[in-house]
């Protein structure tokens, strides 16, 4: 399966709340890897970050050489 990710470079701050709200729920399904490209913004991690939260999802950053993606683990209920 292609990897769906998401890329935020060019996304401004304002605008990341409703991207990646759209981003998660368009591609919402059960045991799904996403991947969020962040790039290496302390504050768009941040913005990132709590919007993942409120969906109760887990995630990690990928790499600790690259800290600008995180992956994000979708599960069945």
């Amino acid at each position: 399966m292609k990897p769906i990710v998401l890329d935020l470079h060019g996304i401004t701050h304002e605008d990341v709340y409703d991207v990646v709200h759209e981003f998660v729920n368009s591609n919402w399904q059960p045991n799904l890897e996403l991947t969020i490209i962040t790039g290496h913004s302390d504050r768009m991690k941040s913005l990132v970050y709590s919007i993942l939260k409120q969906y109760d999802l887990e995630f990690v950053t990928t790499d600790l050489r690259n800290s600008g993606q995180i992956k994000v683990q979708t599960w069945s209920e």
